[in-house]
């Protein structure tokens, strides 16, 4: 399962799973740019996720997150927002247009990973986090390939992911 030069290398998974860390080291060793979702949604509204939610609700922030999938193109590697792959239409063209790597974290492991500081004030789900995760889970497995990424360094997830493709 080869990564072709031209197509994309998108990273889909929970919040907590470590999508943006591993999207860097992958963008470093492959000398990609890195693309994320949500940085793209955030200067489209022109503000935070939470004030997205908030202000202008969860469709309207879908609605944007399809279109900025939609735009993806050429070889980088995608941090994926959390629900990004979760909506079908998405999940549908970057299934034809990019390698995707669904990051599988343990709820322990991401609750661990998101608590604490502002980060959890940053995402407005994690609140729901099970729930989300028991309603994505098979979402997220249509993806091209699982990688476990409890228990292991950014650094070993995209060591794996790299000798995957």
């Amino acid at each position: 399962m080869a990564l072709r030069g031209d197509e994309a290398l998108a990273l889909a998974g929970m919040m907590g799973a470590g999508k943006s860390t591993v999207a860097e080291l992958l963008a470093r060793w492959l000398r990609r740019r890195v693309v994320s979702t949500d940085a793209l949604l955030v200067e489209r509204f022109g503000k935070p996720i939470p004030r997205i939610f908030a202000e202008d609700g969860e469709p309207a922030f879908r609605q944007a997150e399809r279109e900025v999938v939609a735009a993806m193109t050429g070889p980088v590697v995608v941090d994926l927002g959390g629900g990004a792959f979760c909506d079908p239409v998405s999940a549908e063209r970057l299934l034809r247009t990019a390698r995707v790597v669904f990051l599988d974290v343990s709820e322990r492991e991401a609750l661990r990973r998101i608590s604490g500081g502002d980060e959890e004030s940053n995402r407005p789900l994690a609140a729901r986090w099970r729930a989300l995760r028991a309603q994505r889970d098979g979402l997220y497995r249509r993806a091209h390939l699982t990688v476990s990424v409890t228990g292991f360094s950014p650094e070993a997830v995209a060591r794996r992911i790299l000798g995957l493709l």
